[in-house]
């Protein structure tokens, strides 16, 4: 291969690799006092490649009181519908109200909308497709296995559209999906999750990621090596 060539190359995927940029969404807290359930449901439409995470209900230790407990469910659209978890997935377990030793951290689940997962049981994203989650606990933890009703009959579920059908599509709506998204997820008022392990602050904004980093430098290497 010619330098000529080559540099083509890599302009080429420098311009596929910059669709991997990724957004990283404002946290979704799972439980009840969060203020983004209290309209019947939580809606956000990410794009390819951006990244959510979604946090158990977390209490001081020696807090007794109103101590919640719930199950997310990844359901078809008929669950959703119905709060019915009974043919659903369970995703994230909140049953540890006061965190994960050493550091009782609060019980996460981060998402990465990919297309395609490396992993036999990880989640993978169409575009353009819907994808639904629900709590059907109680909110106690006696209730923690339901699978029918309990706290999604109050709102708590969430439907996440996938952008787009089309590169097109994903490009014009990218930015009014995300202004979108950073007003309505609300993080629960009555604790501050400042102390707990989130993204690093150079993660908050749009970041290149780490295959497109990796794919970068292992050309521009080669580059050097004609």
């Amino acid at each position: 291969m010619g330098a000529v060539e080559a540099w083509v190359l890599y302009g080429t995927l420098l311009l596929r690799l910059g669709s991997a940029i990724c957004v990283v969404l404002p946290d979704v807290y799972w439980n009840m006092s969060n203020n983004i359930f209290s309209g019947g449901g939580y809606y956000l439409s990410p794009n390819p490649y951006d990244m959510v995470t979604v946090y158990c209900p977390y209490y001081e230790r020696g807090t007794s009181d109103l101590v919640e407990y719930n199950v997310l469910y990844e359901v078809d659209e008929d669950g959703y519908n119905r709060c019915d978890a009974e043919r659903g997935r369970p995703l994230l377990r909140c049953d540890r109200p006061y965190g994960i030793a050493p550091n009782f951290e609060a019980l996460k689940l981060t998402i990465l909308f990919q297309e395609y997962s490396p992993s036999p049981y990880g989640l993978e994203f169409k575009p353009g497709r819907d994808y639904y989650y629900i709590s059907t606990s109680t909110g106690e933890y006696g209730g923690l296995n339901a699978t029918v009703g309990g706290n999604c009959v109050n709102g708590m579920k969430m439907k996440l559209s996938i952008c787009c059908k089309s590169n097109a599509d994903w490009s014009e709506s990218s930015d009014t999906n995300n202004e979108i998204s950073k007003e309505t997820a609300i993080p629960r008022p009555d604790y501050d999750f400042s102390r707990t392990s989130s993204a690093p602050s150079w993660l908050t904004g749009r970041a290149v990621s780490l295959t497109a980093s990796i794919f970068t430098v292992a050309l521009a290497w080669a580059l050097t090596r004609l």
